[in-house]
């Protein structure tokens, strides 16, 4: 994978263009148009330095472990670049659509400390299942888990459906990445 800086060098080509044109006497065009060369020339060359990234998918599906078996994959390059390319924008995007399961929703006087009091209740027996209290005016929620299938959700929901007999899975919204 290459670094792609056309955004940032795009206004530094033009920079240089520029100075190329700036004095008309040809003494000075000529100092200044062996500096805008040299920063055409760097400018080139950072749009093709190697960058430093983390082994895709699929190298780390690859790699060997201890007490594993062996995986091999054979795909098409263009598969492997396009699962990527797909990996890298929906990073950008801060997570991915899945659901989660809402076990607290209420307002008043009492709501915030009730909501700390939830929250704490679930991380005592669910210490591995994400949760988050959040302020939506005018009531105090509580949200647990971070699932990609609503089949994943359904299933949690059962496990927690005496603990929590308001709880309820909350329309698709985004959620964290799966480590």
């Amino acid at each position: 994978m290459y670094l792609r800086l056309a955004g940032d060098v795009i206004p530094w080509i033009a920079f240089g263009i520029f100075c190329l044109n700036l004095h008309p006497d040809h003494k000075s065009m000529a100092k200044v148009s062996g500096s805008g060369l040299l920063l055409l020339l760097a400018a080139t060359l950072c749009i093709s330095l190697p960058a430093q990234t983390v082994p895709d998918v699929f190298t780390r599906l690859e790699l060997k472990k201890p007490n594993q078996g062996i995986v091999s994959i054979s795909q098409d390059a263009n598969i492997r670049n396009l699962v990527n390319l797909h990996l890298q924008h929906m990073k950008t995007l801060r997570g991915v659509m899945g659901y989660r399961i809402a076990i607290f929703s209420e307002s008043g006087q009492e709501a915030n400390k009730l909501s700390e009091q939830a929250k704490a209740k679930f991380i005592s027996k669910y210490e591995e299942i994400k949760s988050d209290r959040v302020f939506d005016y005018p009531f105090y929620k509580v949200y647990v888990g971070d699932f990609r299938t609503k089949s994943e959700a359904l299933k949690f929901l059962k496990k927690i459906e005496y603990e929590y007999p308001d709880a309820f899975i909350t329309p698709p919204t985004m959620i964290s990445f799966p480590n």
